[in-house]
Order: C-alpha cells, then structure tokens, then sequence
C-alpha cells in the first residue's frame, strides 16, 4: 500500500496539486483510478476510444489542455485542487483556494528578488547531503547563469550542455556554457546529441498520449550524463525563469480560437482540420468565457500560459527523475514568479533588469563577443541519422484523412536534397527572407506533425 493510498483510507484525499499543477495527476472517472502517468489510468475498456474535442485539442496544441485528454473518461486536475475518492470508487475534485488572488500585488525590488532567488537556492543547497553533487544544465542562458550565480559551493557543481547547430561544439550554448565553466573552475562537460530517434518507446512510457514526442532529446541527454554519475543526485533547473523575468510578451485575445497564441505550440502540433470528425469545442469555450476578462491582465494572462501548457512543460522536471535525479527549481514558488512579473515593464522588456544584473557581477557574456552559432538544426540532424518509420496509415485510417498521413510520411522521408535545405533555410537573411515571403519549410512541417502524431500511432 503506497502512501496516497493510505490518505485515501483515512480522508478520501488521494492528490492534490499546486498553484500550476506542476506534476500533473490524471485520472478515469469510469474506472476511479489515478495516477502522475496517464498510462497507469487508460484501461483496456477504454483503449481506442477517442474524446472528439479532447483529441482535436492534442492536434492542435501538441498538448492536453483545458482538463481533457485525447483518451474518453480520462482527464487531468486543474491547478490548485484536490481530488478524492468516494466510498463507492467514484471521484470528486474540490477546487482549492487560488494564491495568485494573495500573491498577484506582491512586489520586490530587482536586488531583493535576486536575493530571495539566491536565498532558496542555497537553502536547498544545504538540505543536501554534504557529499551529493548537483547537476546543473548550463545553455548559458539567463536562467542557468543565474542560478550558476546563486550556488554557494561551486565544487559541488556537475554542468552539461547540448548544442543546436550543424558542429554542435561551435553551438552559442556550448561557447557559453564553456566560458562560464571557466570563470567559476566547474566540472562541465558537452554532450553530443543526434540519436534521439530511438526513445518513441520509452517516451511512450513516460507520457503517453499526453504530450507530443518532441522532448526526447532530453531521453538522450539524460542517459548520456548518467553514465558519469553514481546514485541519486540533486539536479537543479531553471524552468519556468524564463517566462516570469519577461520572455512571454503580452498577447491580445479577441475569441476563444486566440488562446492558441498563448499556448505557443511553437509550431509543434499536426493540424485538425485533417481530422475526420469536427467536434464542438465546448472545453475551449467554456474556458474562454469564464476567463477572457481576467487575460486582458499581463501576470494572469503569462500565469494562464502556463497552466495551459503545463502537460507539455512538466516534461522538463520529470524527465530527469526518471533517471534518479532529484529535480528541483526555485521558480516553481509563486512569491518569486509573482515579484519577477511585478517589475516594471520597461525593465522586464527584453529582461533588461537581469543583462543590467549580469553586467555588474562580471557574468555579461554579450560583452566578451564569443563565437558561435545561433542556429538550430538539431531536428533535422537527428532526421539524417535516424530516418523516421512511415505512420502507420491504416491505423489513422478511422481517424485522419488518409491524405494527411501520406503527406507526412512523403515529407519526413528525406532525399539527397534536405542537407541542401537545412543549409539554406539556416543561411542568415535568405532563410529570413524566405519566411518573410510565407515559404514554409514543408519538410519541418511534417516532422512536427509527425511527433504529435507517434504516441497516437502507439495508442492504436
């Protein structure tokens, strides 16, 4: 008997989530059953059963969004509630108080909020056992330098980067990654990847038809660090930091169709209007109108884009567990979301508040004019090394126009000409200059269509 099981014996409580739902829980309301992985909750009464709006959602974000999953009966817990099993196995959700209402006003000084930051990294830091190191992922990005910063024994650091361009070792995020490493004496090692084709399946085990397959990358990473560590070990992320300090820009919704601004699929979704059936979108109505005077708020509306995308993004903290690192970032507590998007918005405007920050405590790398490549190629790299296997067209027979599917499966097979087109379309102002004509990369297209796809294709 596991722990939630006992709550459930004693008080009918069998989870509860946070103020973003950060670990989302899913559960069956035909069968009572839940769980953190939605593979533990679809039984086999419900195997191929589709919810029509819950599917068309999952196409279009990439992700599950407004409760519902692509699967019937099977849904998740909205943030801040809790859910509770009956004496007869049904369940109830009891929505819990919400902390932004507390928070939303909250307000520090920039010195203050780097204080606060650096105040629970340490902290953690010292909850540690005094041996353990810390893994660190290190872009050289804001985030992980920040949180490079706040880390009091820097002996203790392991940090790891993975690059995006053609020669990953000349990627901008190893140049950095490697620079920062230098100044601060850490242990640092750059990781190749490219081989990321081979995890469908232990993807699947992880999430399910939950979220599309683009994260793997993360599975190859993940593995290839483990190979120089022993045990559990602490591992400290910087998710999340990017949209509070001012990455997410304010976005004017007018209909229920604009809340796919917010959900930025940053293109990582198939297209619904290929499916079969055209259900009505009561969900994403419903979730409009309840909520279309609270998103004209900035901090709600970024909050709400997280919350959105929160099945997708979870993918970040859990990852890494999965390979016994305990995962933990301080951009998780809403005082330090809620004091980082209460800034001014000319100081959070291109995160002017942290470069300025950066600048004075010696770590302003913009300053040094490192080289390095800015482009990412690391789909198309990984489609050379490992070509994709044709979706299964009669699997999606009942479901998608059969069109649809052999449009992917043409387009993510590759010819003589893709590495021609990678260089192009990477190529500073033609490739620019292509997109501003509307010339989409078609190849791309179906690739990304092709990952929201494969864990559907697994379902079946």
């Amino acid at each position: 008997m596991n722990r939630n099981d006992k709550i459930a014996n004693k008080t009918g409580l069998i989870f509860k989530t946070d103020w973003l739902a950060s670990n989302p829980v899913f559960y069956n309301l035909k069968t009572g059953s839940a769980s953190h992985n939605i593979n533990e909750v679809i039984s086999s009464n419900t195997k191929s059963i589709f919810h029509q709006e819950g599917l068309h959602n999952f196409i279009n974000f990439g992700y599950s969004v407004f409760g519902q999953t692509p699967i019937k009966d099977v849904c998740f817990l909205p943030p801040s509630s809790s859910l509770h099993r009956n004496q007869d196995r049904s369940l109830r959700i009891e929505k819990l108080k919400d902390p932004y209402d507390k928070y939303c006003d909250y307000r520090l000084s920039e010195s203050d909020i780097f204080e606060l930051i650096r105040e629970k990294v340490q902290k953690w830091e010292k909850s540690l056992p005094s041996n353990q190191e810390i893994v660190l992922p290190l872009s050289g990005g804001f985030d992980s330098r920040l949180l490079l910063w706040c880390i009091k024994d820097k002996s203790r650091l392991r940090s790891y980067t993975y690059g995006l361009s053609n020669n990953q070792k000349n990627s901008i995020e190893v140049v950095r990654a490697q620079r920062l490493a230098e100044k601060f004496s850490i242990k640092w090692k750059h990781i190749q990847l490219g081989d990321f084709h081979n995890y469908f399946s232990e993807w699947n085990d992880m999430f399910g038809v939950s979220i599309q397959a683009h994260g793997m990358y993360h599975i190859e990473f993940y593995k290839k660090i483990r190979k120089d560590l022993l045990g559990e070990t602490a591992f400290l992320s910087g998710i999340f930091g990017d949209v509070w300090a001012g990455s997410v820009p304010f976005s004017k919704l007018s209909r229920a169709e604009d809340l796919l601004k917010i959900g930025y699929t940053h293109g990582i979704r198939a297209n619904p209007k290929h499916l079969q059936i055209k259900p009505q979108l009561e969900l994403q109505n419903t979730f409009w109108e309840n909520n279309k005077k609270l998103l004209t708020n900035y901090q709600f509306q970024t909050i709400t884009t997280v919350r959105l995308k929160i099945i997708l993004i979870s993918y970040l903290m859990k990852t890494p567990s999965f390979f016994n690192f305990k995962s933990w970032t301080p951009y998780l507590d809403i005082d330090v979301a809620m004091a980082m998007m209460n800034l001014p918005k000319k100081r959070r405007y291109n995160r002017l508040w942290q470069k300025e920050f950066f600048s004075k405590v010696g770590l302003d790398l913009d300053k040094e004019n490192l080289k390095g490549r800015y482009e990412n190629t690391l789909d198309r790299q990984a489609m050379i090394n490992l070509p994709l296997k044709p979706l299964d067209v009669q699997k999606f027979s009942t479901i998608f126009n059969k069109q649809y599917i052999e449009w992917i499966n043409q387009k993510t097979h590759l010819t003589e000409l893709f590495p021609l087109q990678t260089r192009i379309s990477n190529t500073p102002k033609v490739g620019g200059f292509l997109r501003l004509l509307g010339i989409r990369d078609k190849n791309m297209e179906a690739y990304y269509s092709y990952m929201c796809l494969k864990p559907l294709e697994h379902y079946l």
